[in-house]
């Protein structure tokens, strides 16, 4: 794996190692057309999350109340990117027709009216820079980021770690308004009407120690 060393101090709230055969039941299903097939798979001593998307688009998403307002929640996880959907047209990251990636992982500030609900997506692009921003297609309260770009060596993950509240403030230009009630993530090619496959490891969720 391409370990980078934790930035922060944390107070683990949650950690999925995917380390079982049954990890994924505590996930649930968002079905946007047609699902994406999510398996446990391992490989010598790694144990992760495989998901295939032909042509399709579903999350895999899990509850939790994590208090964005006071307190400064951070989420870690490892990925890899092994096939990207084909596009078109020049990667982009407002392309409602073309709203294809490998990997994406979303952490969701939910309200009571939905409408009013704001989500972070993290990305991983084909070809757009690492650390492009921007705003869905389908939503001016779902805002963008890129993580990370291109292929990477056969085998290496890549690891992450989010300062959520420091994101949320860069990308909507104010601190959350609301807390954290879920977090998710997702392959999706519906768009292209082609395939992508990518890998998800040890998604850990806390807070930030002052």
């Amino acid at each position: 794996m391409a370990e980078r060393k934790p930035i922060y101090d944390v107070t683990p709230v949650k950690l999925f190692s995917f380390s079982s055969d049954n990890a994924l039941k505590e996930w649930e299903d968002k079905i946007f057309k047609g699902k994406v097939v999510y398996k446990i798979e391992k490989d010598e001593d790694l144990s992760y999350v495989k998901a295939h998307s032909a042509g399709s688009a579903s999350a895999l998403y899990y509850k939790i109340k994590l208090d964005a307002r006071k307190r400064r929640p951070v989420i870690r996880w490892k990925w890899r990117a092994e096939k990207f959907p084909v596009k078109s047209a020049p990667e982009s990251l407002e392309a409602p027709g073309e709203d294809d990636f490998a990997g994406r992982v979303y952490v969701i500030f939910p309200a009571m009216f939905i409408l009013n609900s704001h989500v972070i997506e993290y990305i991983w692009a084909e070809k757009l820079p690492v650390g492009s921003t921007g705003t869905s297609p389908y939503s001016k309260n779902i805002k963008l980021m890129v993580l990370e770009s291109g292929p990477v060596k056969e085998g290496k993950f890549i690891s992450e770690e989010r300062d959520v509240a420091a994101d949320y403030i860069k990308l909507f230009g104010k601190p959350p308004q609301h807390n954290i009630g879920a977090v998710a993530f997702m392959t999706n090619a519906e768009h292209t009407k082609t395939s992508a496959d990518a890998m998800y490891d040890e998604i850990e969720i806390g807070y930030k120690e002052k």
